[in-house]
C-alpha cells in the first residue's frame, strides 16, 4: 500500500512538469491509475491520421487495409450488449463494401482524449452518407450515424483501434428519385 501511494506521489509530482508547455491536459489519478486527458497533441494528430487512414481504405474498399488498422483483439460491442470479434467485424466489413457503390461523405468528431499507458480512448461521433445497394437491389443513398466509444493502442505501427462500443445508432435510406 505505501508503495502505491508512492507511486502516485511521484506521478502526481513528475507528471506536471512532462505536460507544462500544455494547457489541454488534465491528469487524475484513481484507485492507483493515472489517467491523462490530452485534447490535442500528438495522441489527437495520430488519432486523426488514423482518420484519414480508415477513411482512405473504405473509400478504396479495401478490406486488409481497413482490418490492417485494428489491433488483432479488435471487437466491437453492439448497443443491445452484443460482442462481435474481429474476424466478424472483418466478414461484416466485406459483405458492406460489396454492397457500397460509392461513399459521399465520412466524417468523424472526436471527443475529449482520456491516454492511461499504451491506450488512449474517446467518445466518435460518426456520420457516413454512400450510394448502397440494398437487399431490393436498388441503389439507395443511405445516411448512416453513430455515437461510439472508441479505444486505441499505440503498437509498433502507431495508434491502432482496439475496440469500439456503440452508444446510439442511425439509418436513413432514401431511394434515389429516377
Amino acid at each position: 500500500m505505501k508503495k502505491v501511494l508512492l507511486i502516485a506521489v511521484l506521478t502526481l509530482t513528475c507528471l506536471p512538469f512532462l505536460f507544462a508547455q500544455s494547457k489541454d491536459v488534465k491528469i487524475k489519478v484513481k484507485d492507483g491509475d493515472v489517467t491523462v486527458r490530452d485534447k490535442s497533441k500528438p495522441v489527437r494528430k495520430a488519432i486523426e491520421d488514423w482518420y484519414a487512414r480508415n477513411i482512405a481504405a473504405f473509400n478504396n474498399k479495401d478490406v486488409a487495409a481497413v482490418m490492417a488498422l485494428r489491433t488483432d483483439d479488435y471487437y466491437t460491442i453492439t448497443p443491445d450488449g452484443r460482442t462481435n470479434t474481429r474476424a466478424d467485424m472483418e466478414a461484416y466489413t466485406q459483405r458492406l463494401l460489396g454492397n457500397i457503390d460509392s461513399f459521399i461523405s465520412q466524417d468523424f468528431q472526436i471527443g475529449t482524449i482520456e491516454v492511461t499507458g499504451d491506450l488512449a480512448s474517446a467518445e466518435v461521433t460518426q456520420k457516413t452518407v454512400r450510394m448502397q445497394r440494398l437487399a431490393d437491389g436498388i441503389l439507395h443513398k443511405v445516411e448512416a450515424s453513430a455515437v461510439q466509444r472508441e479505444t486505441w493502442r499505440k503498437t509498433a505501427d502507431g495508434w491502432n483501434v482496439q475496440g469500439r462500443r456503440r452508444a446510439k445508432h442511425r439509418t436513413v435510406c432514401r431511394r434515389p428519385t429516377l
